[in-house]
């Protein structure tokens, strides 16, 4: 299918590249979106691949892929308009229509050749009566998606009323908006990233260090709590301190996060949208991704005090967020190969506004949910989700055992309803170490030796691995580094970014490394701490199919 036009990807995009490609395949579906689409009555099946396929022609994100292989450097390609693949299955044949549904949930993305959404149509005796729709995260943001399903609830109605419908006209596409980002002025982005090398260089190294104990791969623990009342505490807590609700959740979350740590310094990532800052509001495509924010709780200060420094975190986060986010991202990398220690900045925090919905209950309400396996391969420690609805507030946690266990966790979610529900009180003005009491938390240890470094165990000497196969895989990974970066030449004695290698060319190293048969290694290791001679010690070589 030929391209019709191309450009980097939109600064929005490098985050959930990178995370796409960190994640082994099997477990990408966990970030995938996916709705099963309200219909208007009487819509039949070709009502709604009309409507698909006008959509395809009108919004290019719809038709765009990501090519990692265009020398290292990855870049969107947006393709020649084409019908749109849509899947039909007959309401009838219950087992094939969720064997097919869920291929199209779970099955990752191969977003070099794959255009970023799925549709299925299930019908029976002729009528349309559920169309489900999956997309990729890469392409689309929760904004991008309602301006998306805006289009396609007049398309519907009109397709189906038989009526002509007119939209208001597409201003710019992702394209241009990559574009735009590429010609913004060098003093300009330089300014804003000299405000993120003084915050990475004040980033405590592990917040989790006191509790985080011996990795248990793909284990991991998410429960939720709804409350009513939290509405109306989070709201007059903001309205008292005259700060949005986000930043009041921010202040309970870092008080919480404190008191469960020991640590006064709490770093996390924190979801952020670019649309405004960027002048690009109306492009479909994702510009919402986890922003660095620290908030410093030393000098036990009290709740409102903290409130007034996590307002004035955002906004200065905000001010300086619309930067090229692997240029972060390799910040992180030289300042953890600074101190010698990785630097683990894996907490993310996301406040929804599903408001006008209900939360659908009267009283609290503590659930736990499905174990998170697939996102326990992301590589993050925990993600803290606040849902505000129209009638009450829903707090959701998934966290890795190595830092919370399930006691923790629910400890966690009622701590922090705890926290705020007693500052709904003008009155209440609790210091940290004093919330710290009401959240009753057990004391955390001391950091764990064998953890203080952070990143994966160093590698251990293989008494079967021959010099010989040494000598190999670094020379296999010299050469992948240098061939995906344009170097001429590698010091294997410095770790990669050290060494001159981006983070975005990374998918692309480690993509010629498993051709050539090498895994055990990923894109946290070549960015952490390790000198590349080590990460290749790490490396070994996969025999041959159908070979002894």
């Amino acid at each position: 299918m030929p391209e019709v036009k191309s450009a980097d990807l939109c600064q929005g995009q490098h985050h959930h590249f990178l995370r796409y490609h960190q994640v082994p395949p099997h477990a990408r579906h966990e970030a995938h979106i996916t709705a099963s689409y309200p219909l208007p009555a009487g819509c039949t099946a070709p009502n709604a691949r009309s409507a698909l396929n006008y959509l395809v022609r009108r919004h290019e994100v719809l038709r765009t892929v990501y090519d990692l292989q265009a020398g290292g450097w990855p870049r969107q390609r947006v393709m020649a308009p084409a019908p749109l693949r849509i899947h039909e299955v007959a309401a009838a044949d219950a087992a094939s229509a969720a064997e097919v549904i869920r291929r199209l949930v779970q099955d990752p993305f191969d977003i070099s050749r794959e255009w970023p959404i799925r549709v299925c149509l299930v019908t029976g005796r002729g009528v349309l009566n559920r169309m489900h729709l999956v997309f990729n995260h890469l392409a689309f943001d929760d904004i991008s998606l309602d301006l998306l399903s805006a289009d396609l609830d007049a398309l519907l109605a009109a397709r189906t009323d038989g009526r002509p419908v007119t939209l208001p006209p597409v201003e710019y596409q992702p394209v241009d908006l990559a574009r735009y980002e590429a010609s913004r002025p060098a003093a300009e982005v330089a300014g804003h990233l000299e405000h993120w090398r003084a915050e990475v260089s004040r980033l405590p190294a592990d917040v989790y260090a006191r509790r985080r104990r011996r990795p248990a791969p793909g284990l991991a623990h998410s429960a939720s709590f709804t409350a009513p009342a939290l509405l109306s505490a989070a709201r007059a807590v903001a309205a008292r301190n005259r700060v949005w609700p986000s930043a009041v959740h921010l202040a309970a979350y870092a008080v919480t996060m404190a008191a469960y740590t020991g640590e006064p310094l709490v770093a996390h990532r924190l979801y952020t949208s670019q649309r405004d800052a960027s002048g690009f509001r109306s492009v479909l495509t994702c510009m919402s991704y986890p922003t660095l924010v620290t908030s410093d709780l030393s000098g036990d200060p009290a709740f409102s005090e903290v409130v007034r420094r996590a307002a004035g975190r955002v906004r200065l986060s905000m001010q300086h967020a619309h930067v090229p986010h692997d240029q972060v991202v390799e910040m992180i990398a030289r300042e953890g190969a600074r101190r010698g220690r990785e630097l683990r900045v894996s907490s993310e925090l996301n406040f929804l506004d599903n408001a006008p919905r209900s939360c659908r209950t009267w009283r609290d309400r503590f659930v736990w949910n499905a174990a998170p396996a697939e996102w326990a391969a992301a590589g993050s420690d925990i993600y803290f989700r606040i849902y505000e609805w129209s009638d009450g507030i829903t707090l959701a946690l998934q966290a890795l055992h190595e830092v919370m266990d399930r006691d923790a966790v629910e400890l966690f979610l009622r701590g922090y309803a705890r926290l705020l529900e007693a500052h709904r009180d003008a009155a209440a003005d609790l210091r940290v170490s004093q919330a710290a009491e009401l959240l009753g938390f057990p004391a955390p240890s001391e950091p764990s030796p064998d953890r203080a470094a952070g990143g994966r165990p160093a590698p251990q000497a293989s008494a079967d691995r021959v010099p010989a196969e040494a000598a190999l895989a670094e020379r296999a990974l010299a050469d992948a580094v240098a061939a995906a970066n344009g170097l001429d030449d590698v010091d294997m004695s410095l770790t990669y970014v050290l060494a001159g290698g981006r983070a975005l060319r990374l998918p692309h190293v480690l993509a010629v490394l498993r051709d050539q048969r090498w895994d055990g290694v990923d894109l946290r290791d070549l960015l952490g701490i390790r000198p590349l001679r080590a990460v290749a010690a790490m490396m070994r070589r996969t025999p041959r199919a159908g070979a002894r």
